[in-house]
């Protein structure tokens, strides 16, 4: 793989086993009092089953590393023939110390049920789990057209990367077809692709979402994509990032914030509150219930920085007495794009924090993926655990 993120317990456990026969070389030279290096040195007392035993902790290291379904299964025959080699040293030779065999043991058996963990297990099995695999992805609300029925369905598209976007439309489509599709950015650049519906989602906003993998892309197709990312770095939207965890999260570069506002909306001024901004879009709480589409306007200010934007609604959702619309910024000229930059940047410094994702879609991925994995032994017993009464 081209790169070195993972999670910090992976690369932990990589290291850990690349330095355990050093480690153990040196600390039995010790013990023993046997040199190093020079004659008579440790290396030339080794057995040869001591030298495979010593070299089948790199190669665990690596099975590690991997995070694929073989190398998971590697690891776990390579610490089981550990841990049968030191019961079998120990009994062929009773001078070795009980108490450092099974302390030894121990630390490999540890290191198994590590590996049974849920959140640990299915990122071997299930390669769209390993998201620093994945190609960067970029939120983003733009126009996406999906053609459906011999007709072009419109939507917009929530986040982008090389590979594939997430996508909101009303009509529904069926997961594992492929679709003709063309995303739009303003009036002058669009891509046309085609892509796999690879999952769908049905949450609480107005309209279900699905993942799309771009499919047969052309070098044309992937210079477009590559173009569209470009212009977002231009407009300031910052590429979706991980933490180091199995249980990951994902930090958006939308800010939660709580401001009042004046909402334009059919020529009328109303009280309104920004719950979260970003360069292209906003989420507005607001007592009016206002249709998908509709297009309206809000006026803010924060600190000496204050915007007025234009906006059209792309999702509504109930929440207790109010409703929550996200608002998509259009017609933005470059006086405008200022107001937001200073108003972001405003935000930044008075503490505002990008806002997190939940785990909710990460878990049902583990979840999903568990019975394909040897862990389906533990998940059937949780299962039929929580079915008794």
């Amino acid at each position: 793989m081209n790169s070195l993120k993972r999670p910090g317990s992976i690369l932990f456990f990589s290291l850990l086993l690349i330095l355990t026969p050093l480690v153990t070389v040196v600390l039995n030279a010790y013990i023993n009092m046997i040199p190093l290096w020079g004659r008579g040195n440790i290396f030339t007392r080794l057995a040869v089953s001591d030298i495979i035993i010593l070299c089948l902790y790199p190669l665990a290291a690596v099975a590690v590393y991997t995070v694929h379904k073989a190398g998971w299964w590697v690891f776990m025959v390579t610490a089981a023939t550990m841990i049968v080699y030191n019961i079998t040293a120990y009994a062929a030779n009773p001078m070795i110390s009980l108490g450092g065999m099974i302390m030894f043991n121990l630390v490999l058996f540890a290191a198994a049920g590590f590996f049974f963990r849920k959140h640990i297990i299915a990122p071997y099995f299930n390669p769209r789990l390993r998201w620093w695999e994945q190609a960067r992805r970029y939120e983003i609300d733009l126009g996406v057209s999906i053609e459906y029925a011999g007709m072009a369905e419109l939507g917009y598209l929530e986040d982008i990367s090389l590979g594939g976007c997430f996508i909101r439309i009303a009509e529904k489509i069926d997961t594992g077809h492929i679709y003709p599709l063309r995303i739009y950015m303003g009036n002058s650049i669009s891509v046309a692709l085609k892509g796999r519906v690879m999952r769908s989602v049905l949450d609480d906003c107005s309209l279900p979402g699905y993942g799309i993998m771009f499919v047969n892309i052309s070098e044309t197709e992937k210079e477009g994509v590559e173009h569209i990312i470009a212009m977002l770095h231009l407009l300031g939207v910052g590429a979706i990032t991980e933490v180091e965890s199995a249980e990951e999260k994902r930090l958006y570069s939308r800010y939660s914030v709580n401001i009042n506002v004046s909402l334009r909306f059919q020529g009328n001024i109303n009280p309104a509150k920004l719950v979260n901004v970003s360069s292209t879009g906003a989420c507005l709480e607001t007592s009016l219930d206002i249709k998908m589409g509709e297009l309206c306007g809000f006026f803010c200010t924060v600190g000496y920085d204050s915007a007025d934007i234009d906006g059209v609604v792309k999702w509504k959702k109930k929440v207790k007495d109010f409703y929550h619309y996200g608002l998509l910024f259009i017609n933005m000229n470059s006086e405008q794009r200022k107001q937001v930059a200073a108003l972001l940047k405003t935000i930044r410094k008075l503490g505002g924090r990008a806002r997190k994702r939940d785990l909710e879609l990460y878990d049902k991925m583990v979840e999903n993926t568990l019975p394909e994995t040897p862990y389906r032994i533990f998940h059937r017993h949780r299962a039929d655990s929580d079915k008794q009464p």
